[in-house]
């Protein structure tokens, strides 16, 4: 069986937390925690004497790619052969970590990330394997060996992005990415606003405006840098994300400078950390 290890980054965690890690952390072969926290807490204090982890300290919010990339090279050095990338408010379904990593055995010749589905209900029966182009980085089982080959996270991008960015990574080395459909993780995706309209349910992100700068941003960077991979994606951003965001949120003023920012700030192909 192949061996895995969990990298999972905090960021100012709360109790919850650790009720998420408790969902794999017995099941890998390591568990890596990459703090990326400012300021610590009394949460971090414990998981950093908590055995069970091994405990990275990037010293400050280093970006989500960096922090990534340090759990996997420290992965890498320890003979881990996948790693298994988790955020922090996402819960693993613990009950079927055999059948999962049966079916990522099964298909590591074919795919070097091989992800779960996210909130939906787990159906073992379904044994279908959905490829993409991209997917969200919780829930990855990523091949480290071709990590290390095709190039790590992007830096530069900081947050947002960057799991779309490193699939772009495989695809132009001719690598392949998928998801496996009848397994599920429960994952937390910002604070969304419900909306009901038209007899229909849908969410608008309602990200803080500083998210939404790096959100625009890197959108803007890597349409340009390739418009047919990743123009769908930035298309959404414009006209299904902003109106959305309008129509529906607070501190839309806040929010959409910080939008024209980010795009501004692609155009100069200004990245890294904002700096105001």
């Amino acid at each position: 069986m192949i061996k895995v290890g969990s990298c999972t980054v905090l960021y100012d965690p709360d109790i919850h937390v650790i009720k998420n890690l408790e969902t794999y952390v017995r099941n890998v072969d390591i568990s890596v925690i990459v703090d990326n926290s400012d300021y610590k807490n009394d949460v971090l204090q414990n998981l950093k004497n908590d055995k069970r982890f091994i405990y990275i300290d990037m010293n400050g919010n280093k970006g989500i790619a960096a922090a990534l990339n340090r759990g996997i090279e420290y992965l890498y050095s320890q003979g881990i052969e996948f790693a298994l990338t988790m955020d922090q408010d996402s819960q693993f379904p613990s009950q079927f970590y055999q059948n999962i990593v049966q079916l990522v055995d099964r298909n590591k010749q074919t795919y070097s990330v091989i992800g779960l589905n996210f909130n939906n209900k787990v159906d073992t029966s379904n044994a279908n394997v959905i490829e993409a182009h991209y997917w969200l980085t919780s829930g990855n089982f990523v091949n480290i060996a071709d990590f290390i080959n095709v190039g790590k996270f992007n830096e530069n991008l900081f947050i947002d992005y960057v799991d779309i960015e490193y699939g772009y990574k495989l695809y132009r080395h001719n690598l392949r990415l998928c998801y496996l459909e009848g397994y599920s993780l429960c994952h937390k995706i910002g604070n969304p606003i419900e909306i009901h309209l038209f007899n229909k349910k849908f969410y608008s992100m309602n990200h803080s405006p500083i998210r939404y700068y790096y959100r625009y941003r890197n959108s803007c960077y890597l349409y340009k840098k390739d418009i047919n991979f990743f123009g769908r994606e930035y298309g959404r951003e414009l006209f299904i994300n902003i109106p959305k965001m309008i129509l529906f949120e607070h501190d839309r003023k806040n929010k959409f400078k910080m939008i024209c920012k980010g795009i501004r700030d692609a155009k100069k192909g200004k990245l890294g950390v904002y700096n105001g």
